[in-house]
């Protein structure tokens, strides 16, 4: 049996405020996307990148001396992982991993939970965190403060989300356009998906402040494997 992993990282991530592609961005020195491949290589035996077209090169310049095959990516997430799962070899036990470059410091014990999750029988696997912002509805239309809401009843998702691979291949195929992701077109098609314990780094770099926090994980990341 095969792990192998989907890592997305098509999108320019405008909201970064940098002139480069999201994940080329530099932190500790090193592309976002050399950060991801690094932890998700040591949990899978295939690894394709999605990029944007018009960054081919400059992500293969990103990820040279790792294995990591670079394929297009596309117009929307579902069909650029629908375009990496095209460039992997895969068997239908396999278990594919789909993982946001974005989420470059998910510790690689998170994203074998989410493999151990398969192997003990699930279709699909999520690691999750806690809710730890108070949350109420939207404002009413006179900008009134929305309801409270009880955050325990909330995880926050994040990636590497996992698969066996005949289930993932069938969610694309049959799945709606609409999903802002592969658990929610697995789950529309009835295959059981089951939460993981996610972990505090696994954050979405997605905003500029965002940096800061990044470079302090890497620091500690580093430190961590000097030991």
């Amino acid at each position: 049996m095969t792990v192998a992993a989907v890592v997305t990282a098509a999108g320019y991530g405008t909201r970064l405020g940098s002139d480069l592609p999201k994940a080329l961005v530099a932190v500790a020195g090193i592309p976002l996307v050399a950060h991801a491949v690094r932890r998700i290589a040591r949990v899978a035996t295939q690894v394709v990148v999605t990029a944007p077209p018009t960054h081919l090169d400059a992500f293969a310049r990103a990820l040279d001396g790792l294995e990591a095959r670079i394929v297009p990516g596309a117009g929307t997430r579902q069909e650029s992982v629908s375009a990496g799962l095209a460039a992997l070899t895969l068997a239908p036990e396999d278990i594919v991993l789909v993982h946001d470059a974005a989420r470059a410091f998910q510790p690689v014990p998170t994203m074998r939970a989410v493999v151990a999750a398969i192997e003990a029988g699930a279709d699909g696997a999520i690691p999750v965190v806690p809710v730890v912002d108070t949350l109420v509805t939207a404002p009413g239309p006179d900008g009134a403060l929305g309801e409270p809401v009880d955050r325990t009843l909330f995880r926050a998702v994040q990636t590497p989300q996992a698969f066996r691979a005949a289930v993932l291949l069938d969610a694309h195929e049959r799945g709606g356009s609409s999903a802002t992701d592969d658990a929610t077109l697995a789950r529309t098609l009835g295959y059981r998906v089951v939460a993981t314990e996610g972990h505090e780094r696994g954050v979405k770099i997605t905003h500029a402040g965002d940096l800061a926090l990044a470079e302090h994980i890497a620091a500690l990341s580093a430190e961590e494997e000097m030991v």
